[in-house]
């Protein structure tokens, strides 16, 4: 992040708190510590110059920043877990141990929100249809290829969040044409997608169903570059030690907006068990430590278990547990605004993270 683009960001980010303190919260900033729940690869210099605004700008008595992983976990009652973040621009996979992050074996992709978004864009100008404003029936009417300018950032957003879902039918990962097996292996239903131009008239989106069902395959495809969630999964339970494994693949949590798509953690379970199963001859040879776990696999607060219930939402989790961590007055590395220089310390190299985990008995 280059020196001259921090103006501008220090701007939206005052404007931003500005609006939080006295417009929603309607509090004293004052009067408040504050908790900052951060990936834990969050850059420093977003770290520092959110500190400065807070002290500098708004008076804060001190700040905390937290690892958001950690304190979505600490909503499940544990301590121990494997954390898997999939948010808007990439997906983070931490393990716990013991309330203590091990940045070390932290695995990313950026297969998340942002890359559904992309190819659901791409699927709808290929083979979605547009109906423009007719007085005719839909099943009469005119269609079209979609034009770009209708799939806006918000309307796509929409979309995905409302009409997609996560198939739970695996689809051969050999597959070469993947449009022809996305449209042999769904059964969803085609939808109208009713849409108000720019100039007040009506029109319609006809979105195919194996769109709405498939779209989210991006997530679990990847490549050696970008791995796909199963494999980020696995590649971070490769790392730990063997003796941790077992705790971990057990415990698993699942966290962030994307998420939220009906049929998500199922589909994720799915694809863990196919590659731990039937691994084929490189997952094999790279996964060989782990073929033993399948009957492990465990989701923390999923809805499959008996008698389970979701309590709190993906997306708010660590919101949630930084709310505990402040209302049961439990600190991590605390700033006061009296000892702030300018800079903060990355506590992915010490305090939450410097601590190697003991031998389990």
């Amino acid at each position: 992040m280059a020196k001259g683009s921090l103006q501008p960001l220090e701007e939206k980010l005052k404007k931003l708190l500005h609006d939080i303190y006295f417009r929603l919260l309607l509090t004293d900033p004052k009067s408040r510590k504050v908790i900052l729940c951060e990936s834990p690869l969050a850059p420093i210099v977003l770290k520092q110059t959110m500190a400065k605004i807070l002290f500098d700008y708004f008076q804060v008595p001190s700040i905390s920043f937290v690892p958001i992983h950690l304190m979505a976990l600490l909503t499940t009652g544990l301590t121990t877990g494997l954390v898997v973040d999939c948010g808007h621009l990439e997906t983070t996979v931490l393990p716990i141990y013991s309330t203590r992050p091990l940045i070390p074996y932290i695995t990313t992709t950026p297969l998340a929100g942002r890359a559904v978004t992309r190819r659901l864009q791409s699927l709808l100008l290929d083979h979605g249809r547009y109906i423009p404003p007719s007085n005719l029936h839909l099943s009469l009417a005119p269609q079209n290829s979609i034009p770009t300018e209708i799939l806006t950032p918000e309307r796509l957003e929409d979309i995905k969040m409302r009409l997609l879902f996560c198939s739970p039918l695996l689809i051969n990962s050999e597959e070469t044409d993947r449009v022809a097996a996305y449209k042999n292996f769904s059964s969803a239903t085609d939808l109208y997608y009713p849409i108000t131009l720019q100039d007040g008239s009506k029109a319609t989106l006809l979105i195919p169903g194996w769109i709405r069902e498939r779209t989210v395959e991006v997530l679990f495809e990847g490549d050696e570059d970008e791995p796909g969630l199963a494999h980020c999964i696995l590649n971070s339970l490769a790392k730990v030690q063997p003796d941790l494994r077992k705790p971990l693949i057990s415990s698993l949590l699942v966290i962030g907006g994307t998420s939220l798509l009906p049929g998500f953690q199922a589909r994720l379970k799915q694809e863990l068990l196919r590659l731990i199963r039937n691994p084929g001859s490189f997952e094999k040879k790279k996964y060989e430590a782990l073929l033993q776990l399948h009957k492990s696999i465990r989701f923390l607060d999923s809805p499959e278990e008996k008698g389970a219930g979701r309590i709190f939402m993906n997306n708010v989790r660590g919101w949630i547990g930084g709310s505990l961590m402040g209302s049961l007055k439990l600190s991590g590395e605390e700033i006061s605004r009296e000892k702030f220089s300018g800079t903060v310390s990355d506590w992915s190299i010490g305090h939450w993270g410097s601590p190697e985990p003991s031998q389990t008995t």
